[in-house]
């Protein structure tokens, strides 16, 4: 049995799609063919990135954390520019690698965006496993960054976002409203039986330019071998894959 795309079951009815990821390369890993497709049908793309991905160097000893978390970030906003986000819906909040904690003031950054942004979908990392299953022989830790994350966002999305009673100063200083988001999307769930297809076999080079932007933290090997043919489901096309809840 083919296949089945999903992508305008879940944004045929979406205009503004807000992604939040931990570290600068996530969204290309994740999502970067679904953000190419999103931006050529005339969707809304901001991106959220939690930290600079400063310690990713390594066993390097060339280079310094403050020093790679700058080319980090760069590199974050030039692979966004290669998939369509505009430097203006390219967010990174700073926050040290490895150190994503759900704090108050955390939520509140990610409340900030959703209340401004008002999107209709947010995608973002499981939040719901230690170890990422791919499949019987392939497992993961899920990156301490990653769970945070998607820990803030969830938070973040209820009740935070909605309630008056949660960062006042939105409203009475900035002029936000609150905004409700009932769908969301999350990364590494391939062993979920509610997972999503999302063809991306037409934007398959656009997602391999913006993932080899990241330069620094990505070698052309890893990205052939794992985030590209990892999507090559059948022959000839492509996917990424998410899981799809409603709330």
């Amino acid at each position: 049995m083919s296949i089945k795309d999903s992508f305008n079951e879940v944004f045929g009815d979406k205009s503004r799609v807000l992604i939040v990821t931990a570290h600068p390369d996530d969204n290309e890993i994740i999502c970067g063919g679904i953000v190419a497709r999103l931006i050529a049908e005339g969707k809304q793309v901001r991106l959220i990135v939690t930290t600079n991905g400063g310690k990713g160097f390594q066993d390097r000893d060339d280079i310094v954390e403050a020093e790679f978390a700058k080319l980090r970030v760069k590199e974050q906003i030039l692979a966004g520019l290669a998939l369509g986000i505009p430097e203006s819906e390219n967010f990174n909040l700073g926050i040290p690698d490895g150190e994503v904690e759900n704090t108050m003031p955390n939520i509140e950054k990610i409340v900030f965006h959703i209340r401004q942004f008002r999107p209709d979908i947010i995608i973002t990392h499981n939040p719901f496993d230690p170890i990422n299953t791919f499949n019987e022989e392939t497992r993961w830790v899920n990156h301490r960054d990653h769970r945070n994350t998607a820990s803030i966002v969830l938070d973040a999305t209820y009740p935070y976002s909605r309630d008056r009673g949660f960062f006042p100063e939105h409203f009475s200083k900035i002029g936000l409203k609150p905004h409700i988001v009932r769908e969301l999307l999350f990364s590494d769930s391939y062993s979920y039986p509610d997972v999503k297809y999302f063809e991306i076999t037409k934007y398959m080079d656009i997602k391999e330019k913006a993932l080899l932007v990241h330069e620094n933290a990505l070698s052309p090997e890893d990205i052939k071998e794992e985030f590209l043919e990892e999507t090559n489901l059948e022959p000839g096309r492509n996917f990424e894959r998410l899981k799809h809840v409603k709330i």
